[in-house]
């Protein structure tokens, strides 16, 4: 089953718009968690958000103690969250600030086409048909443009450094 380009392209821009507006807000988490922090500023005992969450006291103390180390399961930080009246806001979003899922996509083809492409360069040089480095960056780009427009899986495959040629790739 092939994958309609249009609507893949539409669902990455309207998953970018999403991503920029969480990308600016990158704000760490306080040293005590985000749980701790707010039910303090709410005024709220342990105890009293544990009634309002359901649960026994130990329970908020140990989820309070778990947030910071990130072994806390959503689930539970939505109840809590929901018992003072407030949400979890979740996302996913580039490590590098600023940086796009086509910024992602286009780094990763690249160095998939350089990897797809260099065991033909190297034999090429080694038969004297030596090309230049800008015309191998030329062709890298190519590739990974082709990559990129194909939705290649190969572009994911780049850790494995096992890249089969699939490409009738011209030097």
């Amino acid at each position: 089953m092939k994958t309609d380009k249009k609507q893949l392209g539409n669902q990455k821009r309207i998953i970018q718009q999403k991503i920029d507006l969480f990308a600016k807000l990158n704000e760490p988490m306080p040293p005590s968690g985000w749980l701790k922090a707010i039910r303090g500023s709410l005024g709220l005992t342990i105890r009293q958000l544990a009634e309002r969450v359901g649960v026994g006291h130990g329970s908020i103390a140990q989820l309070e103690k778990r947030e910071p180390k990130k072994k806390v399961t959503l689930e539970s930080l939505e109840n809590a969250a929901r018992a003072m009246d407030c949400k979890v806001v979740y996302a996913i979003v580039p490590i590098e600030s600023g940086s796009t899922l086509d910024d992602i996509m286009k780094s990763k083809a690249l160095e998939a086409a350089g990897l797809i492409l260099k065991d033909v360069a190297h034999t090429m040089r080694l038969e004297k048909q030596g090309t230049s480095e800008k015309q191998i960056q030329k062709e890298i780009e190519r590739v990974a443009k082709e990559l990129i427009e194909s939705n290649d899986p190969r572009i994911w495959e780049i850790k494995n450094k096992k890249l089969k040629v699939k490409t009738n790739v011209k030097i």
